[in-house]
């Protein structure tokens, strides 16, 4: 177990938030959190996502066909380059 120092005030709101909700701990607490952040960052990064496929008036079944036939090419690129370096 690792022990992290962090100011007193978010201590203090840390441990009120574990004895609002139903946690048994404050590693516990920290889980959810770091479970809540990380859903958040990935929501922001799907909206930055949809927002960038409106902007090109792409959908995204169009966007899987285009990213399809970019992996097919640089597949190829790799097994062409992987022959060609060996003679």
């Amino acid at each position: 177990m690792k022990t992290i120092a962090i100011p007193e005030d978010l201590h203090k709101e840390l441990i009120t938030l574990k004895l609002e909700g139903a946690n048994k701990n404050a590693a516990e607490l920290i889980k959810v959190l770091i479970k809540a952040y990380k859903k958040q960052r990935f929501l922001e990064a799907s909206n930055l996502f949809r927002r960038k496929l409106a902007e090109k008036n792409l959908k995204f079944e169009e966007f899987l066909k285009k990213s399809d036939k970019i992996r097919e090419e640089l597949a190829h690129e790799r097994a062409t380059h992987k022959i060609s370096s060996r003679h």
